[in-house]
């Protein structure tokens, strides 16, 4: 009985801990700003921080294609009307995007609009699941609850996910547990980090001017199948390169598709009944466009969202001007002039789409 009261104090203790430490907001303010919790928590905080509510809010979601720089869209304020904002953080996915809204927006009622990037209009499949990418425990365990434990971990596939996300969700420490370590291992250069990142990242994400590098000099053999580039490109690129424009398409299994209506579908049920309007845009898919691309699906994700009030489909081939050697740093991502391109032409574009902005600036 004496081994059962300890073993029991001390299983006791550790939950405690736990939940004092881990679930609470506590632990986030000193979080590894390089860790992939830390990342997306300093966008948030960010957003959350920043002054601006109403009709004439927009916000864009997205991974790090999402290549929108908001100090460039806002320079056109006094054309377009609306203030723009963005949460877009590399390496996120729907699934993400999803409780990164319901984080800073709880109430359904910050912006009017959410501007939301997807590759195709076709649910086209791509080569990982990704229901299965145990990565976006990671990314969200800060904004997670106990009670999206049935939801987030049965939307994984594998058996063995579902159990870690389960796990991670009632346990936090058990996704903390590195960056834990490496607290305690470097506690004030930690402590200093975390301070810094919180006083001024949103200054360095607002003033980031990205790289001007381009695909000029790349050019590809459809016919071949082959892929010649400039002297300059290492071994390591001309494969991603490779990789990205004459690897074969993955078999359609339906994956992405019914991933995709899944949490694009969350994301526009939480909007609707408001009066934000959620975005859906094809972004800039690359340098070269492969002449394989994806049937049309007119049952994709969507084209089925498309006909909700609350849901406005961007016109599918509006961003093909950009899908030019030039604009692309590399062969997914934009360049500096792309993306400056990209943001302006978006920050217009979404004033088209939504007409101008309620006169009183609100809901």
């Amino acid at each position: 009985m004496r081994v059962v009261r300890i073993l029991s104090a001390s299983l006791l203790g550790f939950l405690l801990f736990d939940v004092l430490i881990f679930h609470s907001r506590l632990y986030l303010s000193v979080v590894s700003p390089d860790s992939s919790t830390g990342y997306l928590e300093t966008f948030l905080r960010n957003e959350k921080l920043r002054i601006g509510r109403g009709g004439d809010q927009v916000l864009a979601v997205g991974d790090s294609r999402m290549m929108f720089f908001t100090r460039y869209a806002n320079e056109l304020t006094p054309e377009t009307g609306y203030t723009f904002a963005t949460i877009s953080t590399a390496g996120t996915t729907p699934r993400c995007w999803y409780y990164m809204l319901r984080d800073i927006d709880p109430a359904a009622d910050r912006y009017g609009a959410v501007v939301v990037p997807v590759d195709d209009y076709d649910d086209g499949e791509i080569a990982e699941d990704l229901s299965n990418r145990l990565l976006d425990l990671h990314y969200l365990i800060g904004v997670l609850r106990l009670s999206d434990l049935d939801e987030f971990a049965g939307s994984m596939h594998s058996v063995q996910n579902r159990v870690e996300s389960a796990r991670g969700i009632l346990l936090n420490g058990l996704v903390y547990k590195a960056d834990f370590q490496d607290l305690l291992l470097h506690p004030i250069a930690r402590v200093q980090s975390a301070a810094l990142n919180r006083r001024d990242s949103a200054s360095w994400m607002y003033s980031y001017i990205g790289p001007s590098r381009t695909m000029e000099g790349v050019s590809i053999d459809w016919a071949a199948r082959t892929l010649t580039v400039p002297a300059d490109v290492t071994p390591a690129q001309k494969a991603e390169f490779t990789y990205r424009f004459l690897a074969p398409r993955p078999a359609d299994m339906g994956h992405q598709s019914a991933y995709l209506k899944y949490w694009l579908g969350k994301i526009s049920d939480r909007y609707r009944g408001s009066k934000t309007r959620v975005i859906i845009i094809r972004i800039p898919r690359g340098p070269f466009i492969r002449p394989d691309q994806p049937p049309v699906n007119p049952q994709s994700s969507v084209r089925e969202l498309a006909s909700r009030s609350n849901v406005i489909v961007n016109p599918e081939h509006f961003f093909d001007e950009l899908e030019r050697p030039r604009f692309f740093m590399d062969q997914m991502h934009l360049n500096w002039a792309g993306s400056l391109e990209f943001t302006r032409t978006l920050a217009r574009q979404v004033r088209q789409l939504l007409g101008p902005p309620p006169a009183n600036g609100s809901h």
